[in-house]
């Protein structure tokens, strides 16, 4: 976890009394066990599915953050703060910025249909030829729903192992992109199963919509390597 979540912030835009949840990854980039607790300051209005919890050398644990308006438009900030224990020591805190706005507008929606993601999860089976890793490039595919518009799309990994292409770009509503996953041959991985996501986000493009936070959905992968 020392490059913390994979995240940089937590942005919420919401309406009177109303709520909304993101994913927010966790990752153990070191060879070490790590456990690790969270909690938030100066933000009582957002809650956390766990507070606690321990990860695996190089594992990703998802956790979901819900923001709460109430009954006071304007804009909140606090902190989401990490504490991890690495080895049994505990560690330098992590802390990611928490935003909210509320408006008095009400959305019908209050951000981006999620993308439509046509594999629920997505395994890689490697070979290592001449001690290079190697698998076969597969194609993951995901529409942007058409009552979106258009949006900017982006593409996230927080392993070494995966190279991914494209990974960011503009779909029009009711369009499909196709993304190529295969794994760096370059990548230094000891025989084993290793697990990830991919976070795939659409920001909507419209200007008048600038205030609605973006969409996120996390694609489950593994890579089995000999």
């Amino acid at each position: 976890m020392s490059n913390g979540p994979l995240s940089v912030g937590l942005s919420f835009a919401l309406y009177l009394n109303s709520s909304k949840t993101l994913p927010l990854a966790i990752v153990n980039r070191s060879d070490e066990p790590l456990s690790w607790n969270a909690d938030t300051r100066g933000a009582n209005w957002l809650s956390l599915d766990r507070k606690l919890g321990t990860l695996k050398p190089h594992e990703i644990q998802t956790i979901y953050a819900t923001a709460h308006s109430g009954h006071t438009t304007g804009d909140f900030q606090g902190r989401l703060i990490f504490k991890p224990i690495e080895g049994g020591n505990p560690s330098q805190d992590v802390e990611l910025l928490v935003e909210l706005h509320v408006s008095l507008q009400i959305y019908s929606d209050n951000g981006p249909k999620a993308p439509v993601v046509r594999q629920n999860r997505f395994d890689l089976v490697s070979e290592r030829p001449g001690n290079m890793l190697q698998s076969q490039p597969s194609s993951l595919q995901f529409s942007n729903p058409a009552d979106n518009g258009q949006v900017q799309w982006a593409m996230k990994s927080t392993v070494s192992w995966l190279i991914i292409e494209p990974k960011t770009g503009t779909l029009e509503g009711g369009k499909e992109q196709i993304v190529n996953v295969k794994t760096d041959q370059n990548a230094g991985t000891e025989a084993g199963t290793y697990t990830t996501d991919l976070m795939l986000t659409l920001t909507l493009t419209d200007p008048t919509k600038k205030d609605r936070e973006p969409t996120s959905v996390l694609i489950p992968i593994s890579l089995i390597v000999p």
